[in-house]
């Protein structure tokens, strides 16, 4: 008998459903999962995406040197068949984990810190289009295939990789629902470019960028009616007395703006001039922070404490950047903290392989 599923009826054999059934539980009882079920590695579905990503299973595709890994390219093709990616995605995820790798991203920090981080990928350029990503309604959260799937290559790829060989654990206090997922994409066509030109990519370039981060928070200003507005409430927002960068100010932030938004702030700024506005304006005084407990009684040099002063939560304007997705139709934007604990982004090209 048929199960219905929107317009289509899904029929299958009774005795391949057993059989997959069974070997989907025993992947969970391995633990070869982020806590939803998988699609079991086979080896013909490995070996098809080995292909895909360019590598043979031997290969040695990156390693975390604190923690005495190395990664071989058949555990990342397992990783991706298992998280329900395409073969066609291939190009996209060798660049993936070669970023996923790198020692900039401090992914074994990533899974063990407090602070509940995930990795945030954001795909940019004409791979959007070409592989199907969602870059319009419910960008951060979009239910499509490449971005959720992606998404959670990156996650499980953390989480098998950044726990030591499971010698480390996971602390973090709240977490956020952006470690099961968390991959956003950029519209093709943008007012200010590329989200990876900030990055020093061509216009013409497909890339992933990836950084640690906590989740996104919301920001609405429906009645703004100029860019200046706009931008005022976003730095608003990157300076409420919880954001985590107040004291060691290290992490960053990507600013999210959807086309309702982006209409009133590309009227009156570049993105040049949108970060010199917000580095300049979004600030907050240090006293208050010190008087609230957001800065250490005795603060490190690192942090650059000045009583008596403004203080920005950055501490350079390269921390902050800004990517175009969403849907028209709301006046909201977004802005994604980065984790403390991580200086680093990675960008990458994605390359054909």
């Amino acid at each position: 008998m048929g199960v219905s599923c929107s317009k289509h009826s899904i029929r299958v054999d009774p005795m391949t459903t057993y059989a997959t059934l069974e070997d989907i539980e025993n992947c969970m009882d391995n633990g070869w999962t982020d806590g939803l079920p998988v699609i079991p590695p086979y080896g013909s579905l490995v070996d098809a995406m080995l292909e895909a990503m360019g590598w043979q299973g031997s290969d040695s595709v990156g390693e975390i040197p604190d923690q005495n890994i190395v990664v071989r390219a058949e555990k990342a093709a397992a990783t991706a068949v298992m998280a329900g990616c395409k073969t066609e995605y291939g190009p996209l995820l060798r660049a993936l984990t070669e970023g996923l790798l790198d020692p900039k991203l401090n992914l074994s920090g990533v899974e063990v810190t407090t602070g509940g981080a995930a990795v945030l990928v954001i795909v940019s350029g004409p791979v959007v289009e070409q592989l199907g990503f969602e870059h319009e309604t419910n960008a951060l959260g979009a239910n499509c295939r490449a971005n959720a799937t992606v998404g959670r290559f990156a996650q499980m790829m953390r989480y098998f990789c950044g726990r030591g060989g499971g010698v480390l654990q996971s602390h973090g206090t709240i977490g956020h629902p952006g470690r099961l997922s968390f991959c956003i994409a950029e519209h093709p066509k943008t007012e200010w470019g590329a989200y990876h030109t900030q990055y020093g990519l061509p216009e013409t370039a497909s890339a992933i960028s990836l950084m640690s981060t906590e989740g996104p928070n919301s920001v609405n200003n429906h009645y703004g009616d100029t860019g200046t507005h706009i931008l005022d409430t976003i730095g608003d927002a990157l300076c409420h007395a919880g954001q985590t960068a107040w004291y060691y100010r290290s992490g960053g932030f990507v600013v999210v703006i959807p086309p309702d938004h982006m209409a009133l702030v590309a009227k009156d700024f570049s993105r040049e001039q949108a970060l010199e506005y917000i580095y300049k304006n979004a600030r907050r005084q240090t006293d208050e922070l010190a008087e609230l407990g957001r800065i250490a009684k005795n603060p490190i040099e690192f942090a650059e404490v000045a009583p008596g002063e403004l203080r920005s939560p950055l501490k350079s304007r390269e921390q902050l950047t800004f990517i175009e997705c969403g849907s028209s139709g709301g006046r909201f934007s977004a802005i994604i903290p980065r984790w403390v604990g991580s200086t680093h982004a990675v960008c990458k090209e994605i390359k054909s392989v």
